[in-house]
């Protein structure tokens, strides 16, 4: 095992997306504190030589402001989860800060991050809150937070496991203690596209999962997922879109992955994380599937109900508010996300 060296590793796991990967690249390169390098693993699309290009164009201009650049084609397409754990494995350094290929870092975005790592070295994960946006991120659609102030969810804090979904659901910005991770790596959860969910049960049942006052990342909004090329995927997961199927396959994963590593730790995390599934997050997938056809919508109840998660009156609620007012269900959406900002 290479030992980790102390300082941060941006790690971007590619896959198309030629124009948001440069993009990301220029806001990493325009940040007031940059990472000591940047492990980039593509993962067999077919924009691998527009992606390696772009690489090698900024290799030489990060090495002037002493950042390596590491550009690895993978030799088969991994999927998402094993990608994930290949950039922990591949990176030098003790803080692996995880980015999606369409998001951007925010200019101060590591100085933030350093600074809470120095007082905080035993973290075992670190969360923050982010700008959404679509196009533009100088035009937020957003300002996602689940907390007003800095915090450390865990186990021991007495924090509730919800906040385990809450903060590390979305991988964009998220920081990996690299030492600790390491040893946990395992291939059991692959297909699941929650591999930092597995990693976030076992931070808040050891040495937590901190949280971040201030965003230091913008989450794109809008780009469909990519997610069913690699074979750990195609069975379930088609790219374009999140299906009923698939949307059902990542939750039941959560399920399975808190009950593991809960019997693991001898800690309850399966129920309020189920609880959070069932009640806000499915605020989030109705609001995804407004405009479906009524087939699709009634799909994606089955199989809700499959794994127990149709059983609140929020999901039915919404259910029923897509399912008479198909487009029009938009207006309630964003008068609740209004509310809630």
């Amino acid at each position: 095992m290479k030992v980790s060296l102390e300082g941060f590793s941006v790690a971007i796991p590619a896959y198309s997306r030629v124009k948001e990967f440069e993009e990301l690249l220029v806001s990493i390169y325009d940040m007031s504190f940059l990472p000591n390098e940047i492990v980039i693993c593509e993962d067999g699309s077919k924009e691998r030589k527009e992606l390696s290009a772009i690489g090698s164009q900024w290799k030489s201009k990060f090495q002037e402001k002493n950042c390596n650049l590491i550009f690895i084609e993978n030799e088969i397409n991994l999927g998402y989860d094993a990608n994930v754990r290949k950039l922990i494995e591949v990176s030098s350094f003790k803080w692996v800060v995880l980015i999606g290929n369409d998001d951007l870092f925010l200019k101060d975005g590591l100085s933030i991050l350093k600074e809470f790592t120095d007082r905080n070295e035993n973290i075992s994960m670190v969360s923050r809150p982010f700008i959404r946006f679509s196009d533009d991120i100088n035009k937020p659609l957003g300002f996602s937070t689940i907390d007003s102030k800095e915090n450390i969810y865990s186990n021991s804090n007495k924090s509730s496991s919800k906040m385990i979904f809450r903060s590390c659901g979305f991988v964009g910005g998220l920081v990996i203690n690299r030492n600790w991770a390491l040893p946990l790596a395992t291939k059991k959860y692959d297909g699941s596209l929650y591999y930092q969910i597995y990693l976030a049960c076992n931070a808040f049942c050891t040495n937590g999962i901190g949280y971040l006052k201030s965003p230091t990342v913008g989450g794109r909004t809008g780009n469909p997922p990519l997610f069913g090329s690699a074979e750990s995927e195609s069975e379930i997961h088609i790219p374009g879109a999140y299906s009923a199927k698939g949307r059902a396959k990542m939750w039941k994963s959560v399920l399975e992955i808190s009950q593991d590593i809960g019997t693991k730790y001898k800690v309850d995390i399966y129920k309020d994380l189920k609880k959070e599934l069932m009640v806000k997050q499915s605020f989030h997938v109705f609001e995804m599937n407004v405009g479906v056809g009524v087939r699709e919508l009634k799909e994606l109840k089955s199989e809700l109900k499959k794994i127990e998660l149709f059983n609140h009156i929020v999901p039915k609620f919404l259910f029923t508010i897509n399912y008479f007012f198909g487009r029009n269900a938009l207006i309630f959406y964003r008068l609740i996300r209004k509310i809630a900002q």
